[in-house]
This record gives C-alpha cells, structure tokens and sequence, in this order.
C-alpha cells in the first residue's frame, strides 16, 4: 500500500514450509504449522476450524482453538494431523485453557506410519480437565508420519503438541520440501 491507508486484513494462502535451519533434532513439535505441519482431515469444524490446533504461541481466549458442536449421537469428534515430518513423539500437550463448559472430558492420540500401514497409541484414552494444559509422557519409540486426535464426546481443544524427534526421513522431508519451495541449499 503506498503511500498511506490501512489495511484490515492480509490473507495468505499456500502451505507453510520450514526452514530446516530451525528445526531441531530433538525436543520438536512434530504437529506445528510453523514447522510444516497440516490437518489432514476432522470430524466437524462447526464453530472454528481445526488448523488453529497447530497455530504457533497459546490460544489467547476460546476462538482461537478448534471447537466442534455438539454430538447427540454415540460417537465422537476427531482430528487427524498430517505431522511436520516422520519422528517419535516423547511428550503429548492436550491445552483446554478456554474452554470451561465445553472442553471434552476425555481425549486419546493415535499415530500411523507414512504408509499408513501401521497404527501406534501414542496417548491412550485419558480423563482431561477444563481450562487446564495437560502434558504426558509417552514411550512411543515407533515413526509416525500423522496422529489423530480423537475428543470424546466433543468438545473444543486450544491447542495440540506432539513433542518429539524427527527421524532422518522427516529431517530430509522438510529440507526437500523447503528447496522444492525455493529456499537456499544448506
């Protein structure tokens, strides 16, 4: 805008590739956007859409998570995360901070392999409170390449981290993707 003004909005659309720089070896949020993480899929996105899962910083008030509807059936909601890259995950964060009379009461993390040929529970069903970020440990040492967060029975969520290492693979994956985009070689 030149040569004054203002501007409401600036939407960007594309995919968000990392800087491999950037990316640790350990101790990465293998769910982040910001590292090139991406929802692959969810249940229901009613109220807010479920890319706010993976936003960089916290959730600053309840529109800033993903919240879903309520269900009057049997089943549950869920969201399934296509992850930076293949790695190990070491530490679960399920955030509800926000979210007091609609936070789910419990939540599970389910992974696959990059061929989907190999399902891993990383979390098993677990109770969850509201307004509370949970962080669990995990012993998963097997390679996930997506994880499904599954709420149940519904209920909204302000953010996700899947804490872990990324495998050789994945640490490859992201360099392709950000010289593919036209980063400089490293």
């Amino acid at each position: 805008m030149h040569p004054d003004g203002g501007i409401a909005r600036l939407r960007v659309h594309g995919e968000v590739v990392a800087d491999p720089q950037f990316v640790g070896r350990v101790n990465v949020n293998l769910a982040a956007l910001d590292c090139g993480a991406g929802i692959s899929g969810c249940s229901n996105m009613f109220y807010s859409s479920p890319t706010n899962l993976i936003m960089p910083g916290n959730a600053r008030l309840m529109g800033e998570g993903w919240e879903t509807s309520r269900r009057r059936d049997d089943g549950n909601d869920w969201v399934e995360v296509r992850l930076a890259g293949p790695g190990t995950v070491g530490v679960v964060e399920l955030d509800t901070r926000y979210f007091l009379g609609n936070a789910p009461g419990w939540a599970q993390v389910t992974g696959w392999s990059t061929d989907r040929s190999r399902e891993v529970e990383i979390l098993p069903k677990t109770r969850l409170q509201p307004d509370t970020r949970h962080r669990f440990r995990v012993d998963s040492t097997d390679e996930i390449a997506f994880a499904r967060l599954d709420v149940y029975p519904d209920g909204g969520m302000a953010r996700l981290r899947l804490l872990g290492e990324l495998s050789e693979a994945g640490r490859q994956a992201i360099h392709q993707r950000w010289t593919s985009a036209g980063g400089p070689a490293r």
